[in-house]
């Protein structure tokens, strides 16, 4: 068995797009007014070891701009064989409107994956 030398070989196996808090719900991204609430973005990288630059981008589906870029952070990855787990947390409020979103994942400057997320309005009497 030979391996698959083709395409970049780092994808994210999997991810996920919470609020902070739990009072909050359990997916998505909550807002208030308009601008979101702290929310974490996790997810699992398969890549070769190495240090990589790691980042993603939230996207607007139709339009296709970029409504928030995070920081560009090196991360180390532990290899193909073991998933390198990365959370952040995204504390400063963004305006955005409800609806879906995509959120893209690079590392090394490729493209690793993407996932659909959810924002949505909270009630006040949420807090």
């Amino acid at each position: 068995m030979e391996a698959d030398l083709d395409g970049s070989q780092r994808k994210v196996l999997a991810s996920r797009v919470r609020p902070t808090k739990t009072a909050h719900g359990t997916e998505g991204i909550p807002l208030r007014d308009g601008k979101t609430l702290p929310f974490e973005v996790a997810r699992s990288w398969s890549a070769p070891a190495g240090y990589y630059p790691e980042q993603w981008f939230l996207v607007h589906p139709t339009t296709r701009e970029v409504m928030y870029e995070s920081p560009v952070v090196t991360r180390r990855i532990f290899g193909l064989q073991s998933a390198t787990e990365v959370t952040d947390a995204v504390e400063e409020p963004l305006e955005l409107l409800p609806g879906g979103y995509q959120i893209v994942f690079a590392l090394g400057g490729l493209k690793g994956g993407e996932a659909q997320v959810v924002v949505r309005e909270e009630s006040a009497s949420a807090a």
